[in-house]
């Protein structure tokens, strides 16, 4: 049963936008998001390790009907797919490549390389003492080789290497860079390109971006790759932003920069955080948290009239660059399917209720759907 606020909350919403949910759930044969933007860019969602595993059969017909890209939220991470040495856990990824590969989606596998979810085996020997470079870069030969072999052509893009650098351009002091050297993230690709078939897109993926001395250090990062012959096909813009940062301008002046490097720019993991007491620099961080209070998590019952409007008015703004820049962007991945799915749900305050993403809690669409939607519209296409 729906508490008064919840009730309350649709009521506005209604009076707002002039249709209910029961409306757009009518029209869900006339618009969605990947016909919308369909010959403009990919428009997708991450899943879940649940979503995999066939749970929730309303989230499955919802991707089908909106979105034509998926990403692996954590199935395809290295603690997922293989926690202790000989220990291969495939099910959920294999069945995420299996989805994907059934609605004839663009899939895109997530993440080989990455200083988080990795396994401490995975940098030691079998006594547990530190591997050399050159042991380090076998182990990483063997996880592409794997990956290639088990889902080839079925995956359409890897994220090879995730978030290597901080925010002020300087690469971040992780394993990877301790054994095998600074040269870890061109290895990293040496080793995809060589393994993973030639239609398989290589790509870098951050979060912070639009910040000036990241955005520089992935710059130079992907011309050094370039001048030495290194194949990388793009970059991957995560969009963990809130209601005020970064700015459209920030936002506009990272895609161009990535584009002018000649490799496309996807914006992989995108969601709008509306709550409070959120540093905007702490980006995808997830070793950051916050305290939680009464004061930091206001919008339990749902969110009112004058936060859905903003909301709104931000997704609109950033899907109206979006399709400025269309010859530039390639993908928009949602880091979610729904409200209830969010990952912000837990992150930098434990137990909070986001509403981040275009659909509720009840798999309907929010009217920050009917902004996206209306940029498209407003454009005249």
């Amino acid at each position: 049963m729906l508490s008064l606020g919840e009730m309350m909350n649709r009521l506005c919403i209604f009076l707002f936008l002039g249709f209910s949910a029961v409306t757009a759930t009518a029209q869900a044969g006339s618009d969605s998001l990947k016909a919308t933007f369909e010959s403009d860019f990919y428009v997708g969602a991450a899943l879940s390790r649940e979503f995999a595993s066939k749970k929730g059969q309303a989230r499955r017909e919802l991707v089908k009907r909106e979105f034509n890209s998926v990403t692996s939220e954590n199935s395809q991470k290295w603690s997922s797919m293989n926690p202790k040495p000989g220990d291969l856990r495939l099910e959920a990824a294999d069945e995420f490549v299996r989805f994907g590969s059934d609605q004839g989606m663009y899939v895109v596998g997530h993440v080989l390389f990455w200083h988080n979810q990795t396994p401490d085996w995975v940098y030691e020997d079998s006594n547990g003492q530190p591997l050399n470079r050159k042991e380090l870069l076998t182990r990483m030969e063997q996880r592409v080789k794997h990956a290639a072999n088990r889902y080839g052509k079925n995956i359409d893009a890897w994220d090879v290497v995730n978030e290597a650098y901080l925010e002020n351009g300087t690469l971040r002091e992780t394993k990877w860079r301790q054994i095998v050297g600074d040269d870890f993230v061109e290895q990293a690709f040496r080793i995809a390109d060589k393994e993973m078939p030639s239609s398989v897109e290589l790509i870098y993926n951050d979060y912070g971006m639009t910040e000036e001395g990241k955005r520089k250090a992935v710059v130079e990062m992907v011309r050094d790759l370039k001048r030495k012959g290194v194949r990388i096909d793009g970059v991957g813009m995560q969009g963990h932003w809130t209601l005020n940062h970064p700015s459209i301008e920030l936002i506009e002046a990272s895609i161009v920069a990535f584009a002018n490097e000649g490799v496309d720019v996807h914006i992989s993991e995108l969601d709008i955080d509306v709550l409070p007491d959120r540093n905007k620099a702490f980006g995808a961080n997830v070793k950051k948290t916050l305290e939680s209070t009464p004061s930091n998590d206001p919008y339990k019952d749902g969110l009112p009239q004058e936060m859905q409007r903003k909301l709104a008015d931000r997704y609109a703004a950033i899907f109206g660059l979006f399709y400025k820049h269309r010859d530039k962007v390639k993908r928009v991945t949602f880091w979610g399917v729904t409200d209830g799915h969010s990952w912000l749900n837990n992150w930098p305050i434990k137990g909070r209720t986001n509403h981040a993403l275009l659909f509720d809690r009840h798999y309907e669409r929010k009217p920050a759907y009917r902004a996206v939607i209306e940029v498209k519209k407003g454009a005249g296409a």
